[in-house]
């Protein structure tokens, strides 16, 4: 596809604008959506590039789509890539850490790995699960998080959103009294989900 540079002008404005929601303390997090935007429009899909965008611009519970941005993570052996990259660790470690042979990540550090007081397994949890779909271009719910603490047998259910509440590391989207909460890492985030990536695949 030929782009003029006009043109080319006009896609990076819309797919920066579209990600302009993140801020500065989500750096790490808007670059990879704006990239992925940009290739997405790039692909000369249009029109469904204006529903990513829109997707993108949306802060609500309805932003947890199960539908990644683009299909460049089609393969076990892309998302394992993917993922590696974006946690700095080696290929191996992250299938240590999750199971990728679904097109959505599932963590899979044993249990006795995780810290053993539920809310700082938690928050271990939200960097891991977080950190791995934004890796991928999904976008997280407190949902997501909720499931994943419940299989590793550290979900608690009084203080759970308390607990994400108070993770400097994160910023929650929508309203407070939704069921299921966009999450999103901030830039100390992904810096705290390298470092727990890196700490538990060694």
């Amino acid at each position: 596809m030929s782009v003029r540079s006009d043109e080319l002008k006009a896609m990076v404005d819309d797919a920066w604008a579209a990600t302009e929601a993140l801020g500065s303390d989500e750096s790490d997090v808007r670059r990879v959506a704006f990239e992925k935007l940009l290739a997405h429009l790039l692909s000369g899909d249009r029109g469904g590039a204006s529903s990513t965008i829109r997707a993108a611009e949306s802060n609500g519970a309805q932003g947890a789509s199960a539908e990644p941005l683009d299909g460049s993570y089609a393969t076990e052996e892309q998302r394992a890539w993917a993922i590696a990259q974006s946690f700095q660790i080696g290929i191996d470690e992250v299938r240590d850490l999750f199971d990728l042979s679904d097109v959505e990540p599932a963590l899979q550090v044993s249990g006795k790995q995780l810290n053993k007081k539920k809310s700082s397994a938690t928050r271990e949890i939200v960097l891991l699960v977080c950190g791995a779909r934004t890796a991928l271009g999904f976008d997280t719910g407190t949902e997501h998080i909720r499931e994943a603490a419940e299989r590793h047998g550290r979900l608690d259910p009084p203080n759970f959103m308390a607990t994400l509440g108070a993770m400097d590391q994160i910023a929650l989207r929508g309203s407070p009294g939704s069921g299921n909460r966009l999450v999103r890492l901030k830039g100390i985030g992904v810096e705290a989900a390298r470092e727990l990536a890196s700490k538990l695949a060694s």
